[in-house]
């Protein structure tokens, strides 16, 4: 997946406020689904991660973001919510 700069590693290793940036330039970038799968590697487990990777992988196939691929998107979005610490989610969230 060309549009992701960063691997799942590097992901966890970003202090909280690299991570921010990251996800800021990206909304720049009108990288929303890529941002969605930083915060998988971040925050998901195999597969939240698997998942959003795979939405990715069908927008970028597509080349727009259909309907269908939003709602999974904002599914896999919830269920990463669901787990990260509340001040993180205001943190994230903001970004997206």
């Amino acid at each position: 997946m060309k549009t992701l700069t960063k691997t799942r590693k590097q992901v966890k290793e970003m202090t909280q406020k690299e991570f921010h940036n990251l996800l800021v330039e990206n909304t720049g970038k009108n990288y929303h689904t890529e941002n969605v799968v930083y915060i998988a590697y971040r925050y998901g487990d195999n597969y939240l991660t698997a998942y959003a990777e795979m939405i990715l992988m069908a927008h970028l196939k597509i080349g727009c973001m259909t309907p269908k691929l939003h709602s999974k998107r904002s599914h896999v979005l919830q269920c990463l919510k669901a787990r990260m610490l509340p001040c993180y989610q205001t943190t994230v969230w903001a970004c997206i």
